[in-house]
């Protein structure tokens, strides 16, 4: 009689467990829009100054700087002086004849001018390379970010689910015992618990990874600041759309042309040789004194930098091609990841009116029939496991929507 009263106090627990909606049938909330985007914007200031790739740059830029010594050299080049000594045989002469000779090379083609404009050219390209830096950078915080919500929220849910999935373990044992179920539909409840353990464990190291990035890049950071899980929006008006010829990348390659272009120059320049300016002094074989001047000259015909003017303006003609390459991509680029994420958001629309609630309702029924004993272990724990499904789904989603704002970032430096 005990046993049969209490077989019959479990089943009434059982109908009113599985009558309750589950917290994982229902969708955490999410905030609508991602308007407030200020706590990312800090971790992207941070990380355009701490990030490791951005300290290598800001030392590049620092030791490019050493460049303007060259520009600061004098038009004079270093001063030497030639001596020499003689004597005839045969007592043809009477003593010694000595003579010395101070040559001082002098530029006359402007190429302290040239050499001026190829350091600055140099310095500013590293100040490019390092806002090109800062914006990959950037997008890194934004990749990382967006996988640290996600997984945070993804965490959420699992534990819910396993939560659920525990409870249900529990209560089909207890009834296994009392001999109110069989074995298989007990096999299958644990089966669900150690799947979203195992689930919920892989979870808390892409958590870790991606908050330990984000430390890597900004310094230090604390978890429990994450913000809400919607990325910003790609949609841009006219006013805000990105010149393409004004993104790092663009500004880099434009930099880099400037470059070579001023190395050409300075090649060309500095092909033409130097005048030399000598004076000269000595004794003669009679012991009289010698005075005179000289000048000197290497005209620059057969050659005058021809290979190097010629392989800077080759490198200066590619880098542009390039950046006409780059700046035609991201025009394209731009544009097909707003389409892109827009798509996205349409998916997330179905996913979350329509697709969550039918499975949630669907989840509702099957309990109740699985409880009035006219279905199997089974069927519940697939219709949790769709429910499961689209619940992750939903997260992977803007998870990818977290990397369409990355690529569009790194593209233009800044969020939209």
């Amino acid at each position: 009689m005990k046993v049969q009263i209490a077989g019959l106090l479990l089943v009434v627990f059982c109908v009113v467990l599985y009558a309750q909606p589950s917290r994982a049938d229902e969708p955490r909330a999410v905030a609508p829009s991602s308007g407030d985007s200020s706590q990312l914007q800090r971790l992207i200031r941070a990380a355009k100054e701490h990030a490791p790739e951005v300290s290598l740059a800001a030392a590049s830029l620092v030791s490019s700087r050493s460049a303007r010594e060259n520009a600061r050299l004098a038009s004079f080049g270093n001063p030497y002086l030639e001596v020499t000594a003689e004597r005839g045989d045969r007592d043809v002469t009477k003593d010694v004849a000595v003579s010395g000779a101070l040559w001082l090379p002098v530029e006359l083609s402007g190429q302290g001018r040239s050499r001026g404009r190829e350091a600055e050219a140099f310095v500013s390209l590293h100040a490019a390379r390092l806002e090109q830096a800062r914006g990959r950078a950037a997008a890194q915080v934004v990749r990382a970010y967006g996988a640290a919500v996600v997984a945070q929220q993804r965490s959420a849910v699992l534990s819910d689910l396993l939560r659920d999935a525990r409870a249900e373990a529990e209560l089909m044992a207890e009834r296994l015992k009392s001999g109110d179920a069989v074995r298989p539909d007990a096999s299958l409840a644990a089966l669900e618990v150690a799947r979203h353990e195992v689930m919920l464990a892989e979870n808390a190291a892409d958590f870790s990874g991606a908050v330990g990035r984000l430390a890597e890049l900004v310094g230090s950071y604390d978890p429990n600041m994450l913000g809400p899980v919607v990325p910003p929006a790609l949609e841009r008006g006219p006013a805000r759309h990105p010149h393409v010829d004004m993104t790092p990348r663009s500004r880099s390659l434009a930099a880099e042309a400037q470059f070579y272009a001023a190395s050409a120059a300075r090649s060309r320049r500095e092909g033409r040789g130097m005048l030399n300016v000598g004076v000269v002094a000595g004794r003669g074989d009679y012991g009289e004194t010698r005075l005179g001047g000289g000048l000197a000259y290497a005209f620059p015909l057969f050659r005058s930098n021809q290979l190097e003017s010629a392989r800077a303006a080759a490198e200066s003609s590619r880098v542009l091609a390039e950046k006409s390459v780059h700046e035609s991509w991201a025009s394209h680029r731009l544009r097909l990841l707003e389409v892109e994420q827009q798509q996205l958001t349409s998916a997330l629309a179905v996913l979350t009116t329509r697709a969550l609630p039918a499975a949630q309702d669907a989840v509702r029924a099957i309990k109740e029939t699985y409880s009035a004993g006219k279905t199997e272990m089974l069927a519940v724990l697939l219709s949790r496991r769709e429910l499961s499904t689209l619940a992750l789904r939903r997260l992977e989603l803007f998870e990818r929507s977290w990397l369409l704002v990355a690529d569009y970032v790194e593209i233009t430096g800044d969020l939209p």
